[in-house]
């Protein structure tokens, strides 16, 4: 405990518990209203008409929900999982489905641990711009963008950004195909 303490320090600790607090009452809120009233008090920008289910948190401590930035027209499906280690951001239009994770850091464990000479800690802010949409289940990786009017298929695991109008699919992520405005 003594090791973890002195890595994590007394400043974030106050945080986690602070955010650890905030997030038993967020659990509890039983409809979407209450549960973007009770983000916003918390900090996160979120626009209009959105719905955002009984979605889960882990590094609030880092950014707290001042990370959380959520465009008009945005649905975030239940137990998506967001890494706050960094920021995320929602353009408009924007689905999560459910059990997607979000995630804006990587790191093995302990400053001192034996495969940080491999693996660098990394943190970097993931952004989905308008119209895109994550598929059930998929997993975003820190620094990724999904640009306008992508979709990401259900279970996919994206490690490298996704262009606009693209839908990618698999593990890892690939383009599988274009995805065109159909002219009237």
């Amino acid at each position: 405990m003594h090791k973890a303490f002195k890595e994590i320090g007394f400043i974030r600790l106050i945080k986690y518990f602070i955010f650890g607090l905030w997030e038993l009452i967020f659990r509890i809120l039983p409809y979407s209203p209450l549960r973007i009233f009770w983000l916003r008090l918390g900090g996160a920008n979120i626009g209009k008409n959105c719905v955002i289910e009984r979605i889960k948190f882990f590094n609030l401590d880092r950014t707290g929900l001042k990370g959380l930035i959520i465009g008009d027209d945005c649905y975030l499906g239940i137990d998506v999982l967001l890494d706050l280690a960094d920021k995320i951001t929602l353009n408009n239009q924007v689905t999560i489905s459910p059990r997607s994770i979000i995630l804006t850091h990587f790191s093995v464990g302990f400053n001192n641990h034996p495969l940080l000479k491999y693996y660098s800690k990394k943190v970097q802010p993931v952004i989905f711009q308008s119209g895109s949409a994550l598929g059930v289940a998929s997993i975003i990786l820190p620094g990724i963008t999904i640009s306008k009017n992508s979709l990401v298929a259900a279970g996919a695991v994206v490690r490298k950004s996704v262009p606009a109008n693209k839908m990618v699919a698999g593990v890892p992520a690939e383009i599988k195909k274009s995805l065109h405005e159909k002219k009237s």
